[in-house]
């Protein structure tokens, strides 16, 4: 499948690979749901609506009619397959597409925070929308359920309804939230920082394991919340597609364990409405770890956003002296660069503070590109900035001050009026000699450099 974050609408041939491929999942899933059907009624787990849903919104582009023409397909083969014969094929599958294109229009017309349940509201305004696609089925089932399964038009829509709500809320936030893996994946092999787990991270997915082996051994009306507790230490501690999956895994769970007599209630679970009644509990049960997931994904965004806004500068983004000098606190630095923008001064007199903006601005960019992976860019202030450079040898430290220093000069920064506007920089390199020296000796020393650099003629590297 092509993900929200593919750059560029796919070509021809693998759009109709992906079509043939959401088919194939839609025949698939629907083949499963048959088969948990009992007999003469309808399935008692249908992933397949919220699944398609789910790889719907997941694409870069609005779907083709490729991906309808396939989804219907793979509705009507496996209908076929199992010989439900075609007046109840088209019934069925007509039914269950009222209720997926409601809830992919409605979560379609949502922003990517809000989608992907990283908003503090959006948990309700997926309920919401998972109860207008609900309402949608349950209108389709008023007519067919009547005339393929008997029973009345209130039952038909109440059956249908409750299904798709307890489908729709437990599956589809799995797929909302599911990370592009494949990206994930090749970021990890370039940095090589893949996460290190703790056996404390271990201690909450343990809990909720230890919870529903419990219930099965206590039983009674009050043992379904048993897992919550747990649940919620899940939702506090590992991603939100993790309790995605978790709370999913507790639904499934619950109702199979419950239908399969594991689990003992201490009440009869023998009528539709019983079973109507149970599904929809146990999965509104489960919304709880989701929303205070989907709370804390919002929270640490917002925290993020704070913390890089206090450490960094807003017109170069890079360190500010606060954030700057914290860093060197914690990176080993072998050598130091200071910085200083040639006559600046004249640049804000002559064409405006906005043109020295956009010279500082451009200056960041071009030292930014010349330095390496691990070293730390910084705004001191004014139009002086600093590097540290950690693991560099003193001939390394002098190859990109030079670098820099070049870079700039052959690089002219363009003001919003068109015009280009050349400068240059003088930098003052400090190397470490001890390995206690303090980093404000050593800054101290590429400051001395920078200035024994200016009085030599300035756009030029000076060495302590």
């Amino acid at each position: 499948m092509q993900l929200s974050h593919a750059p560029h609408r796919p070509v021809a041939g693998l759009d109709l690979k992906d079509a043939l491929l959401v088919g194939a999942l839609v025949f698939v899933c629907s083949i499963f749901g048959i088969y948990t059907a009992p007999p003469g009624v309808l399935a008692a787990f249908w992933p397949t609506n919220a699944v398609l849903v789910g790889l719907l919104l997941r694409r870069a582009h609005p779907p083709t009619a490729a991906y309808w023409l396939a989804a219907i397909a793979g509705y009507i083969v496996a209908d076929l397959i199992m010989r439900h014969g075609w007046p109840k094929t088209v019934m069925l599958t007509t039914t269950n597409l009222m209720g997926v294109s409601v809830c992919y229009a409605l979560l379609k017309r949502m922003s990517d925070d809000m989608r992907g349940l990283r908003h503090p509201r959006s948990m309700l305004r997926f309920v919401l929308v998972a109860l207008c696609g609900a309402a949608a089925a349950g209108v389709g089932g008023t007519v067919i359920h009547p005339a393929l399964f008997g029973g009345t038009r209130a039952y038909g829509f109440l059956f249908w309804f409750s299904t798709e709500l307890v489908n729709t809320i437990a599956i589809l936030p799995v797929l909302l939230t599911m990370p592009d893996l494949a990206r994930r994946l090749a970021g990890r092999g370039r940095r090589g920082d893949a996460p290190a787990w703790r056996i404390g991270h271990l201690a909450p997915l343990a809990a909720f394991a230890g919870s529903l082996w419990l219930e099965t051994q206590l039983g009674g009306p009050g043992v379904i919340s048993f897992p919550i507790p747990a649940m919620l230490w899940c939702a506090l501690t590992y991603s939100l597609f993790a309790t995605a999956g978790i709370t999913l895994l507790f639904s499934m769970w619950t109702l199979l364990a419950i239908a399969s007599g594991m689990l003992a209630i201490g009440a009869a679970v023998d009528t539709p409405q019983a079973v109507m009644s149970l599904r929809v509990g146990v999965t509104l049960t489960a919304l709880a770890p989701l929303a205070v997931a989907s709370v804390m994904v919002a929270r640490n965004e917002l925290l993020a956003r704070l913390q890089h806004a206090a450490s960094h500068d807003p017109l170069t983004q890079v360190l500010n002296r606060g954030g700057f000098m914290a860093r060197a606190d914690t990176v080993q630095a072998a050598a130091v660069l200071m910085m200083d923008i040639d006559f600046f001064k004249k640049v804000n007199d002559t064409h405006g503070h906005a043109a020295g903006d956009a010279v500082l601005a451009h200056f960041a960019r071009v030292a930014a590109g010349c330095l390496r992976a691990g070293d730390v860019l910084g705004r001191l202030g004014g139009e002086e900035f600093a590097v540290l450079l950690p693991g560099s040898a003193p001939g390394d430290a002098r190859a990109i001050a030079q670098r820099i220093c070049d870079a700039f000069a052959a690089q002219p920064a363009v003001l919003e009026s068109g015009v280009r506007l050349h400068a240059t920089v003088s930098i003052g390199l400090g190397c470490r000699k001890a390995a206690d020296t303090p980093i404000g000796t050593l800054l101290s020393q590429a400051d001395a450099a920078l200035y024994s650099a200016k009085h030599a003629g300035r756009n030029r590297v000076g060495v302590a």
